[in-house]
């Protein structure tokens, strides 16, 4: 019993020591966070505007900071890893066994808006990789669109930040906010919330600072996932490294691990319109194409214009891998928009938050990094399908008598210009409804002249965010209406 007590106690002081921690470096130049990723160093973050560059160094090596700056600090313990007390679960983030039961839960919950999990693959070490699908009953083509997470497995901000979506949808399906029912009415979203299984299962007892996933068959700790696609996969050695010990690990091949191979599967046969692949962390939007400095997608004006309105409130920073962080290659962004023969899926990358698992005994932080991402979430889910906010067709012939060409900006702020055409002269009256079908506001021109003309409406301020629905009626009886989105 002695030498057993003697083993574990090495043991655990051997985990102590070589326990790692986020070390942040002060003086720093741009290209120095190459520099430090060439050299094998896992650098975890970037903030050029801030000065400075976050890293991992195990505990015992804490003094070898002061050879890559003078000035650096050592982060709080809990951000970079688990603390004893959530070692066998996550603390306030959901460990393997909580996700699986919630995702469970909600499906018997919401039985007509959620699936229950579906397995779509088995990881390295053979666990399930599940999928989770949600729409509402109503019929007809509901185009894709798809969240994942944890596919870094030391990464859970992401995750919560799924698991806060799917409770804002089906909560306010009902009732509450009217976006929920339109996205779930017009879309059908799906969630792959971890994956990577194994290395988010060894981070429980392990303390929660291992990335890769568990194929450690070449010597090194496992295949960074994220630099396995197959789009410019291996395309240098700065966006990802060929050295198994290596933080950014491509791997042997493009698609060599069960793991990517089991998304890209599923992604190629469910092509979905848009994605949203959450990481951690850092506060950033990322969107393709990252393997190079200066190479911009063909929708390269779309993704600046709507990643404008998704961080217009939460202070994320948005741009190419390479305009935020580093270069990087063979990742799942580029390969969704680039690769399978440019399938052109609106992919984003949200770095969630300022740490790896800071709010593990602080649920405040958990709430606010969900709070600053939902709005991104519904915004890719409303705007996606129709690549120009959220619109509708008109309910009139070719040749209207009255008719309602647009409403802009969609989605509306604080006010909203309605494009009207009449045949004649004549007195419009204007009604906002609701996806319920209730009037929430109403207004009159007044006397407008054949032609075209614009109407402008200030948004009131005791009307929601939400899908909404400007009709406008004549007294001669003719009508025309369009949707259009307030956002708050």
């Amino acid at each position: 019993m002695k030498y057993l007590f003697l083993v574990i106690t090495v043991l655990v002081f051997t985990s102590v020591l070589s326990a790692d921690r986020l070390v942040r470096l002060y003086d720093v130049s741009p290209g120095s966070a190459t520099d430090l990723i060439e050299e094998g160093y896992d650098v975890t973050n970037i903030d050029m505007r801030r000065g400075y560059v976050d890293i991992m160094l195990p505990e015992r090596e804490l003094d070898q900071a002061v050879l890559l700056s003078y000035k650096y600090e050592v982060l709080s313990r809990e951000w970079g890893e688990l603390l004893p007390e959530n070692r066998d679960g996550a603390g306030y983030y959901y460990d393997p066994e909580e996700n699986w039961a919630f995702w469970c839960s909600l499906a018997e919950n919401y039985s007509d808006l959620s699936d229950t999990p579906v397995t779509i693959g088995q990881s390295y070490e053979g666990r399930d990789i599940y999928m989770i699908k949600m729409t509402s009953p109503t019929t007809g083509y509901k185009p894709p669109i798809y969240f994942s997470s944890l596919i870094h497995a030391r990464e859970p901000g992401g995750n919560s930040v799924l698991i806060d979506f799917a409770m804002w949808l089906t909560s306010n399906y009902d009732g509450g906010d009217t976006r929920a029912a339109y996205i779930l009415d017009n879309t059908t979203v799906y969630f792959v919330p971890v994956g990577n299984p194994d290395g988010y299962a060894y981070n429980m007892p392990g303390g929660g600072m291992h990335r890769k996933n568990m194929n450690w068959s070449a010597g090194g700790d496992g295949v960074d996932l994220n630099r396995n696609w197959g789009y410019m996969w291996g395309y240098d050695n700065s966006g990802s490294s060929p050295y198994p010990n290596d933080p950014t690990y491509r791997g042997d091949s493009a698609f060599s691990e069960p793991e990517t191979q089991v998304q890209r599967d599923f992604i190629t046969d469910l092509e979905p319109i848009a994605a949203m692949n959450y990481h951690s962390y850092g506060k950033w939007l990322i969107y393709p194409y990252g393997y190079e400095y200066d190479t911009y997608t063909p929708d390269q004006s779309t993704f600046v214009a709507w990643s404008a309105v998704m961080t217009a409130e939460n202070g994320y920073f948005a741009g190419t891998a390479p305009e935020c962080l580093y270069t990087v290659n063979g990742e799942q962004n580029d390969w969704m928009y680039g690769g399978n023969e440019e399938q052109g899926i609106m992919a984003f990358t949200p770095e969630v938050g300022t740490s790896f698992w800071g709010g593990q005994n602080d649920s405040s932080v958990i709430v606010a990094n969900c709070a600053d991402c939902r709005p991104m979430n519904i915004f890719i889910c409303m705007t996606a399908p129709g690549f120009v906010g959220v619109s509708g067709e008109s309910e009139v012939g070719i040749e209207p008598l009255l008719s309602l060409n647009s409403v802009y900006p969609n989605p509306a702020i604080s006010s909203a210009s309605f494009r009207i055409t009449t045949s004649g002269s004549s007195n419009v009256n204007v009604s906002i409804y609701d996806t319920s079908g209730r009037i929430v506001n109403s207004f009159e021109s007044g006397n407008l002249v054949g032609g075209t003309s614009s109407l402008n409406w200030d948004v009131p301020q005791e009307i929601p965010a939400g899908v909404y629905t400007a009709r406008i009626s004549d007294a001669a009886g003719n009508c025309d209406s369009r949707r259009f989105t307030v956002m708050r």
